[in-house]
């Protein structure tokens, strides 16, 4: 008992050390989070979309502006047949004034302060605004989850490109340990030399086989590393024995509903409809008054440079209502409202098209998981039927029954059945992802789930 504990626990720290060295799906979304410069991009993007709710707050609040000038001047000033009056000193007509500065120096500020009060083109802003600030937030989960369809499509095709590399050099051993028998028949008179022929051949088709293989490899790895910026780690593959059917697609019109209203791409379209709509309570009313309450303070200081020059100082403070009502714009607004009415259309119809490419989005990795399930069932008794029958092949082949030809279709017809079973597989997972995107629900959570078939399964092989 106790050595069968120190067996299990040294096969747990085996494969956590060979698991702390394999780059899996998981780290690899990580990774690619920080390293991605097109998710760079859509950060900066979701940044610069967040100051539109500060800038839309902006609108709501006074605003404040400051002006001074100073100059140098010249004025004269006249006025004749003036009414002026003082206590004490009585009343006069036809009184003369004139105030007269030759290059003098004039100092003048103002400080107004404008509240809105009403102004339905500033509202609608407002509301686009804080829209265009929800708008940042979505589209960056929609970038998030591209970015981890992506990553999983990259990681997915580095697995298969390794798959077949893989599969494709352990029949090149098989081929060449028949063409090793082949010869050596051939030498002793009991076989003809086509068997050696046959062999040679498929000997050197599997050789341009691995070329290709090896250098889609390459390609495949450096689109992951382009994305996770790492190049050289093992990744987690998928036993050749794995249950996937836990993995279950579930209810298809439960997809498709959540598709039609949780759809990232969908909701973002009708933020989109939503602020064309605001557009039109810019231009609606031809008339539209905009109403404020004003304060302002300002001041001036004229002086004279000479003896005789007169000097000036003027200050005034007012708090008011200001309206303001556009009579005629040429048209503009009008042009500018059609536009707008137009526009919405336009939007609408784009949520439209929209809610439908999701719900075929959704269908579709649904029948990829389904359907899918069903092809790794038929693949996977494919696979135990090209078994037995390469088995039973290279009996008759040592009786004399079959040939060498024989062998090598029966073991091109596994590898090939095998391929497409691990293509499948893949497929099937990605597909399940595909429709989480679809309905919205994408996130690492998710993808975490996917991963653990990389993961748990290895631990499960293991400890078998």
């Amino acid at each position: 008992m106790q050595a069968t504990s120190i067996k299990l626990l040294a096969l747990l720290l085996t494969l956590c050390a060979s698991q702390a060295q394999a780059f899996d799906l998981l780290e690899a979304w990580q990774s690619a989070r920080t390293q991605d410069p097109l998710f760079g991009v859509a950060r900066a993007a979701a940044e610069a979309g967040r100051t539109k709710g500060l800038q839309a707050q902006a609108l709501k609040s006074p605003q404040v502006t400051a002006n001074a000038g100073l100059g140098g001047v010249s004025n004269d000033n006249k006025i004749t047949d003036a009414q002026f009056s003082a206590p004490g000193m009585g009343a006069a007509s036809g009184a003369n004034f004139r105030t007269k500065t030759d290059a003098g120096l004039d100092l003048s500020w103002n400080v107004r302060a404008e509240y809105p009060l009403y102004d339905a083109a500033r509202s609608s802003s407002v509301s686009q605004l804080n829209k265009q600030a929800q708008l940042a937030e979505v589209q960056l989960s929609a970038d998030e989850q591209q970015l981890m369809l992506r990553v999983v499509q990259a990681y997915f095709d580095t697995l298969l490109a390794e798959d077949t590399l893989a599969t494709v050099k352990s029949q090149m051993a098989a081929v060449a340990k028949a063409l090793e028998i082949a010869k050596a028949r051939f030498k002793e008179g009991d076989a003809a030399i086509i068997e050696t022929h046959e062999s040679q051949a498929r000997y050197d088709m599997l050789s341009a086989q691995e070329l290709e293989a090896s250098s889609n490899l390459q390609l495949v790895r450096a689109a992951l590393s382009d994305l996770t910026n790492n190049q050289d780690a093992a990744l987690a593959h998928l036993p050749q024995k794995v249950d996937l059917q836990r993995y279950m697609a579930g209810d298809l019109e439960a997809w498709l509903d959540r598709a039609r209203n949780s759809n990232h791409l969908l909701h973002i379209q009708q933020l989109q409809q939503d602020i064309a709509h605001d557009e039109i309570g810019k231009h609606q009313a031809k008339y539209a008054p905009i109403l404020n309450l004003v304060a302002q303070a300002g001041g001036e200081r004229l002086d004279g440079m000479g003896s005789n020059d007169a000097n000036l100082t003027n200050h005034q403070a007012s708090l008011g209502l200001q309206l303001t009502i556009p009579l005629f714009t040429g048209g503009m607004r009008d042009a500018k409202y059609q536009e707008a009415l137009a526009l919405e259309d336009k939007a609408r119809n784009q949520t439209d098209a929209v809610r439908q490419q999701a719900v075929r989005d959704a269908r579709s990795a649904w029948l990829g998981v389904s359907v899918g399930q069903g092809q790794i069932k038929a693949l996977e008794q494919a696979e135990r039927s090209a078994e037995v029958k390469l088995d039973s092949t290279r009996l008759g082949h040592e009786v004399g029954d079959r040939t060498t030809l024989d062998v090598l279709n029966s073991e091109q017809e596994l590898f090939n059945t095998r391929l497409a079973l691990y293509r499948t597989r893949y497929q099937v997972l990605l597909a399940l992802l595909n429709l989480s995107a679809a309905a919205g629900d994408l996130n690492e959570k998710r993808l975490d789930e996917v991963n653990q078939a990389l993961i748990t399964d290895k631990i499960d092989k293991a400890l078998n």
